[in-house]
């Protein structure tokens, strides 16, 4: 038997052991306060200003439920690793596994760096032949759902947008070269493809309605959000069923951190260091976990940040529904909360909600116009 299938195996049965530990809920907390009760005495996760700090305070005190919820009680004690905390060997093995992950395309840099004029963006896209015909192989492909093919870069900027085209471009700049030869692992790859573009859609259509300043940037920081999710799954192809088999991010999160020793927001921070892209990026790729978790590391980070982090969370949270759980119509959610969804990946969004000021969200959520919006997105998805 050779080292790879024995590898494998153990992976997948490691994968089936903690799966199974996730469906036996041990503990019922009646609030949230209950899960931090014993942290009273850490710092809590805040934006870095007072005045921000005693707003947050307030909010949290003011969220709990009154109903009963049962959580696996891997997630109440569940710690997110940061890149700042990891150990020589969790170093050493985030530094192979970026290493080993494939060069981005040398179109990627300036495609994140700038805002661009439609005719800007044509003529970056344009001195790379192969990387035209990309675009406009995906643009033509089924998940756009266009009624007419589009022929050239111009067409796809006028149907699609500049800031969906320049998404789909930063994309395939990241994704380059992707030869795989597993099915699984090109199964999951394509579902990692779907996620990353209704994240990037999603993130758009929550930043234009929230009026959030420079909504192209946050957008992009939605789509690279899964740069560390790709990196894992190109370094360990027995992780494939994780994306598969509808595993939520925090069962995700809960086998990286087990079996490999980090997660994908680290390894997505050190490949965003390692391509040197803007330090806005890296920063959002860096704490795009933040919201998964009650996390009491004293973490410096502004209130601006924070609510960027926050949208994205939301805009990546609602496109792994479509992606990986099959989610075709937004409207039978009422609210992004675990109440609503069941899924514990929004057990903490209405505090982190309250947190930012982006309160609105639960009105627009509810908003006939903005469901139309995101449905539209998640029909062309299928």
């Amino acid at each position: 038997m050779s080292l790879e299938t024995v590898i494998s195996i153990s992976i997948l049965g490691l994968l089936s052991y903690f799966i199974w530990r996730l469906n036996n809920p041990r503990r019922t907390p009646k609030n949230r306060g209950s899960v931090t009760k014993n942290n009273i005495n850490r710092k809590p996760l805040l934006p870095s200003r007072q005045d921000d700090q005693e707003h947050s305070l307030e909010g949290i005190t003011n969220v709990a439920t009154k109903l009963e919820f049962e959580l696996p009680e891997e997630f109440l004690e569940f710690e997110l690793l940061f890149a700042e905390e990891l150990t020589a060997e969790q170093q050493h093995t985030a530094k192979n596994i970026t290493e080993s992950f494939r060069k981005p395309h040398p179109l990627l840099l300036p495609l994140i760096q700038g805002g661009f004029e439609p005719s800007e963006l044509f003529d970056l896209i344009k001195t790379d032949a192969e990387m035209t015909a990309k675009i406009l192989n995906a643009v033509n492909s089924p998940l756009f759902s266009l009624r007419q093919p589009i022929t050239n870069i111009n067409h796809a900027i006028i149907f699609l947008g500049i800031t969906q085209v320049k998404n789909i471009a930063t994309q395939l700049a990241v994704q380059q070269d992707s030869h795989l030869t597993d099915k699984a692992q090109n199964a999951a790859y394509k579902k990692l493809w779907t996620a990353s573009y209704l994240a990037s859609a999603f993130g758009l259509i929550l930043a234009t309605e929230m009026n959030v300043e420079n909504s192209a940037e946050l957008s992009t920081h939605c789509l690279l959000s899964y740069l560390g999710d790709l990196a894992i799954l190109s370094y360990r192809p027995a992780m494939a069923d994780v994306y598969l088999k509808n595993y939520g991010l925090f069962e995700r999160t809960k086998v990286f951190q087990h079996v490999i020793g980090v997660n994908s927001a680290v390894l997505g921070k050190r490949l965003a260091q390692q391509w040197q892209l803007p330090q806005s990026i890296e920063k959002g790729i860096a704490y795009s976990l933040l919201p998964l978790a009650n996390n009491t590391a004293d973490i410096a980070i502004s209130s601006e940040e924070l609510q960027q982090v926050s949208l994205c969370y939301i805009a990546c949270r609602l496109a792994d529904l479509v992606a990986f759980g099959g989610l075709r119509n937004i409207s039978e959610y009422k609210e992004l909360s675990f109440e609503v969804m069941g899924k514990v990946e929004f057990y903490y969004t209405q505090d982190i909600i309250k947190m930012a000021r982006l309160d609105k969200i639960n009105t627009l959520i509810t908003d006939i116009n903005f469901r139309k919006k995101i449905n539209k997105v998640i029909e062309q998805a299928y």
